[in-house]
């Protein structure tokens, strides 16, 4: 039952409806070519790359079928995508909250911030990771990496395996109480955060928080921590299994030092006055005050800050300055492979490129929120559309939300074809070699190809078709057809603009 439950939710009835609609009655058949009624639909067809696209009710929703990949988004409602060659599905809906994927590696399930599932794909059963986990607040169940099933009831009752990193943790009304168990460490806490005491293994400790409390840790990854009056009073040593312990002593905010046999760092009323050195790199750096003023030199590395008015610093290969922060920032880096630069305005906008020192190419993106996007792949690819209101570079963001604010599109492969659509496809142009094609919805079409010109006005109430010597004119639908003979040697007349 619990099961029957958890799928239900996983997909939604909403989700359920959508999927069942776009596939039983928007589904693309093979014998389909190009057509625009917009805005009711667009059909747009490739047959170099085998592929189909339709878009319909304007930019709310779009299909589009390929050899390798299908895809259905019902904007802003849903997405979903299909991989059969990499067996990888994908559904977004009312994104980013909720999210299905499927990978050979296992089903993730997520509905931010009340369910999150994971289930690990069917393999061999020697080879089989039996871990899975189900979140339904407030209440989970799951499985750990031996197959053995856990659950509960947050806050009143439950137990976690293999999971935020530990082995087990049970609790029982929490926070009044809690135990969690990393290998044979044991840590029982009453009333959480203030009573805790740990014990077995390697590691002891205990805590009256927030007072005083302490944890020493033997053998490997050894340490000592102690604090008094949280979060006054900290005093720690770490790596003391190293040539290289650690020792922290913060008496905050006042005072805060961090000191090793290579560093040394000091604090002076956190954040504002900081000093650090750093032997190993011949580092040093001195905010005074953080964040206004800041120098530091080192070993390939310098930075100067005088912010908001100018910051730079270089790391490597890496700098990054601004100017009059955020009004302007850039960031560099080169290596031996390419040259990258990306400057940003506001954040929100950017001109970002890329040269590809082996192939002698740049790649270009010109982002000018809220106006334009233009891309451009060095190899004749090209994108540019506007307006471009999508203030982040999320590719979910885009995917379900950026075609409702586009107005204008255009497209060209880098193969010679090129596409212009404004308004969702109400104005649609492609031009490619031997083919010119013209749609104003269904109130105008003009293809012009290699040996062939047709014209129509309302799908055939007016229109004339050539094809070589044949032709046809179309009177309120009905058509006239003739062919013409040519004269030996004479090569047909083109209508006047051809």
């Amino acid at each position: 039952m619990a099961k029957r439950f958890a799928f239900s939710f996983q997909l939604s009835a909403f989700s359920l409806l959508l999927l069942t609609w776009v596939s039983g009655c928007a589904h693309l058949s093979s014998d389909l070519g190009p057509e625009n009624v917009s805005p009711f639909f667009h059909i747009q067809t490739d047959p170099e790359k085998q592929s189909r696209r339709l878009d319909a009710a304007g930019p709310f929703y779009s299909q589009v079928d390929s050899a390798e990949e299908r895809e259905w988004t019902l904007r802003p409602f849903f997405s979903y995508r299909e991989n059969p060659k990499e067996q990888t599905e994908e559904l977004e809906y009312l994104y980013p909250l909720g999210r299905y994927k499927k990978t050979p590696e296992g089903k993730l399930y997520r509905f931010i911030p009340f369910y999150s599932s994971f289930k690990p794909a069917q393999e061999k059963e020697e080879e089989k990771e039996k871990k899975e986990n189900v979140d339904f607040f407030p209440v989970f169940w799951g499985k750990d990496k031996e197959g053995r099933s856990y659950g509960g009831v947050f806050p009143l009752g439950g137990e976690f395996r293999d999971r935020f990193a530990r082995d087990e943790i049970q609790f029982v009304l929490w926070p009044l109480y809690t135990r969690v168990r990393e290998g044979e460490t044991q840590t029982y806490n009453i009333l959480w955060p203030i009573f805790s005491l740990t014990t077995g293994g390697s590691r002891t400790g205990f805590r009256f928080w927030p007072f005083y409390g302490e944890e020493k840790q033997e053998g490997q990854g050894a340490y000592q921590k102690i604090f008094f009056l949280w979060p006054i009073g900290h005093y720690q040593q770490r790596y003391l299994d190293t040539d290289h312990p650690k020792t922290y002593f913060y008496l905050f905010p006042l005072y805060l030092s961090e000191q090793s046999p290579n560093e040394q760092k000091i604090i002076f009323l956190w954040p504002f006055f900081n000093f650090y050195f750093e032997k190993r790199f011949d580092y040093f750096q001195v905010d005074f005050p953080w964040p206004i003023f800041q120098y530091a030199r080192g070993e390939n590395t310098v930075a100067v800050r005088c912010w908001p008015l100018v910051t730079y610093r270089k790391v490597d290969q890496r700098e990054k300055m601004s100017l009059f922060w955020p009004i302007f920032i850039q960031e560099k880096e080169e290596d031996e492979t390419k040259d990258e630069v990306l400057n940003r305005f506001l954040y929100v906008s950017k001109f970002h490129q890329v040269y590809y020192k082996k192939e002698d190419r740049w790649e270009r993106v010109t982002k000018f929120w809220p106006f334009f996007h233009y891309a451009e792949d060095g190899r004749g690819m090209e994108h540019f559309y506007f307006p471009d209101l999508m203030p982040a570079d999320w590719e979910g963001l885009e995917r379900n939300y950026g075609m409702l604010f586009r107005i204008y599109e255009y497209y060209q492969d880098g193969k010679g074809k090129e596409i212009s659509k404004f308004l969702w496809g109400l104005y649609y142009h492609q031009k490619q070699k031997d083919l010119n094609r013209i749609e104003i919805s269904f109130l105008f079409t003009y293809v012009k190809e290699k040996e062939a010109l047709q014209l129509s006005f309302l799908k055939g109430l007016l229109g004339y078709h050539r094809d070589g010597p044949k032709r046809q004119l179309k009177l309120f639908y009905l058509p006239i057809s003739w062919e013409e003979a040519q004269e030996a040697g004479k090569q047909p007349e083109s209508p006047p603009g051809e």
